[in-house]
């Protein structure tokens, strides 16, 4: 049981806790309902309230009944949330923890789901068949029991005429996969189960559903540069940005996509950044011209479908944080000032214009960002993952696994990708996971860098409340972070939505100094240079909630550039060890030229202690030193000479000269 915090309700959230949530119903049978006896677990929890927890208990744990008319049917995830009035919660100061002494439901809101789109399912055979019919396989096994479903059509994920490179999609098996289409009706989960263990099968699962990952607030517009330059200054300084800008600000070769809800590229501070590309969103497709299934279609920009809606501008705020343009006197500064940034939008509106999207569209979304050129991939975005158990488990059938083949093919053409851990405040397995113990997908992905989130009310120290734990590879701010917004508005968002693109700009400004970089080793330089944090004081609790660390720009690309070479002084005279250099002949006028090798020209010339020959002068660009006639014979001169290349590294050395006779 675990309870949420806010001014006048305490929220209990139930058949969503034990992942996956379909096993919590998995045994009620099919039907309609006019109530539920909701039974706890434990009348334990926690309660959280400016970002600390506390022990939570109810003393009365007698059943608690919901009138509420509902369906249940296979597949079937349940929210259930109970309010209850304040005024009864009491605070034990000896226990340090509060109590609920009666339960009084003053409201209660059931939302029943499905976790995926009806009427499809998704194929991997396990070798490549030729000529596949529009609704048969061509295994007898396979098509009896599509064919007992009625299946209406079979769909190739990559044609022949697509940009996917063929010869990689071949690798991952991509030419292998299909779309199964049904009448919306069908129960899925049966066929699936049904086709789970055919051996010529690799997998079979649904098109299982996903959302964006930020933390729902209300944002506070800007009001002026103070918070502007507060805000940033705080976070930026905390991932060393400001030295790491010195060392590189990015290129227009390294681009970044953002898979996300579209882009405003209209925002003053993304202007000549953004390059829009295709979306992709479900539609409606007619079988025989009867039958309705769910297809994908394209719109040729990505830009939000609706600008100022909630959720809607969650792209363009993740945009601002990876790439907002710098030095323009606007707004805010981008990670990564000088990579071009590609709008992929796999979002499209649900009830009350919500964005949502599904497995099929993200891996869509991942496939599209690799052929059109990405380096780097952002996805601040996911879903947990579903383990569909029949028979005591000896049948699974394991969600995301086309987004999984998509990752594999990014990685196989060296793309970077970075993704959101997730805001669930639980712990993450890497995949595949278990039913006891579910992934956040792409994060879980081993192919894919998770983020988790640090809170601004520790300095960037400690993980905020709500960020995601377990399979998380590294950290970055995520709390209160400003950024672009729709319709040329700032906004303050928390999630761990905001640490991810923090790490993709990384990711860019790394490949932009060696484009040739492998996404582990990418990955690997953030690591080695990352700030260790700590929160537990138990290194394994740590490792999970921060991963390595804390993005560190400047020592994360300083130690990728090795440090400028040294001009260096050469002469064969002067030293102790060697002969005086010449001053000249008496009576005669003379000149000597000094040479450097190494850094980077065109050189300077300097003296700093000492006095150069009588009569002489050195010039300063070409190093040499020129003397008029000589009537000196006996000590010479000592002094010290600099050599000072354009990058301003510099060698100095001791000279004696001595005139001769």
């Amino acid at each position: 049981m675990e309870t949420n915090f806010n001014s006048t309700l305490v929220d209990i959230i139930s058949f969503g806790m034990n992942a996956p949530g379909i096993a919590s119903i998995s045994n009620i049978p099919s039907g309609k309902y006019k109530s539920i006896k909701l039974v706890l677990d434990s009348n334990q929890g926690n309660v959280g309230i400016n970002e600390e927890s506390f022990g939570f208990h109810f003393t009365n744990s007698n059943p608690i009944e919901i009138n509420s008319n509902f369906e249940v049917i296979t597949g079937l995830t349940t929210n259930i949330k109970l309010n209850f009035d304040l005024v009864q919660l009491q605070y034990n100061y000896t226990e340090n923890s509060f109590t609920l002494p009666s339960q009084i439901v003053t409201s209660t809101k059931t939302s029943f789901e499905l976790p995926y789109t009806p009427g499809i399912l998704i194929l991997k055979l396990t070798k490549p068949i030729e000529n596949i019919d529009s609704n048969e396989v061509g295994i007898q096994e396979i098509d009896s029991i599509l064919g007992k479903n009625n299946l209406l059509s079979i769909l190739p994920l990559v044609a022949e005429d697509t940009t996917v490179d063929q010869e990689t999609a071949a690798l991952i098996g991509l030419d292998r996969t299909y779309f199964l289409i049904f009448e919306a009706k069908v129960d899925l989960l049966q066929v699936n189960f049904a086709l789970a263990n055919i051996p010529e099968i690799e997998w079979v699962t649904t098109n299982t559903k996903a959302e964006v990952d930020a933390v729902p607030n209300d944002p506070e517009a800007n009001t002026g540069c103070f918070f502007c330059s507060k805000y940033q200054a705080a976070y930026l300084t905390a991932i060393n940005a400001y030295n790491g800008w010195n060392i590189t600000t990015g290129s227009p070769g390294v681009k970044i996509a953002v898979i996300d809800t579209g882009i405003d590229d209209t925002h003053q501070d993304l202007m000549g950044k953004i390059i829009q590309n295709r979306s992709f969103e479900p539609a409606t497709c007619y079988h025989w011209g009867i039958f309705p299934y769910e297809c994908v279609t394209h719109l040729e920009v990505s830009r939000p479908f609706y600008n100022g809606a909630q959720g809607w501008d969650h792209g363009t705020d993740v945009a601002g944080i990876i790439g907002a343009t710098t030095n323009n006197n606007l707004g805010i500064s981008g990670i990564a000032w000088s990579n071009p940034i590609i709008s992929i939008n796999v979002f499209y509106p649900v009830s009350g214009n919500k964005p949502s999207s599904s497995d099929r569209l993200v891996a869509y979304g991942i496939l599209e960002a690799v052929n059109v050129g990405a380096k780097v991939i952002n996805m601040s975005l996911g879903g947990e993952a579903y383990e569909y158990c029949q028979w005591a488990c000896l049948v699974r059938v394991f969600t995301y696994s086309l987004s999984r083949d998509a990752v594999r093919y990014a990685e196989a053409k060296r793309v970077t990708m970075v993704a959101s851990s997730g805001n669930d405040n639980r712990r993450i397995a890497t995949f595949p996971g278990s039913i006891e113990f579910s992934g956040s997908y792409p994060a879980s992905y081993n192919e894919v860098i998770s983020v988790g989130n640090l809170d601004s009310v520790f300095s960037y120290t400690r993980k905020y409340i709500s960020s995601n734990y377990g399979k998380v590879d590294i950290s970055a701010p995520g709390t209160s972070i400003f950024s672009t917004s729709t319709n040329g508005n700032y906004v303050f968002k928390t999630g761990t939505s905001m640490a991810a693109p923090m790490v993709a700009g990384l990711a860019a400004l790394i490949l932009s100094i060696d484009s040739n970089y492998h996404p582990k080793d990418v990955l690997k330089s953030m690591c080695n240079q990352a700030t260790p944090l700590t929160q537990t004081g138990n290194s394994s609790i740590d490792r999970e909630y921060f991963g390595c660390g804390r993005i560190n720009i400047a020592a994360t690309l300083a130690a990728l550039v090795p440090p400028p070479q040294r001009p260096n002084i050469v002469s064969d005279c002067g030293a102790i060890d060697q002969v005086p250099c010449p001053a000249g002949r008496w009576f005669l006028p003379w000149e000597f030229q000094f040479v450097a090798s190494g850094g980077t020209p065109p050189y300077s010339w300097s003296y700093e202690g000492g006095g150069l020959p009588t009569n002489s002068w050195l010039d300063p660009n070409t190093g040499r030193l020129v003397g008029g006639a000589t009537w000196w014979f006996g000590p010479g001169w000592t002094f010290m000479l600099r050599v000072t290349d354009s990058a301003g590294q510099s060698d100095i050395r001791s000279f004696y000269f001595a005139s001769g006779l």
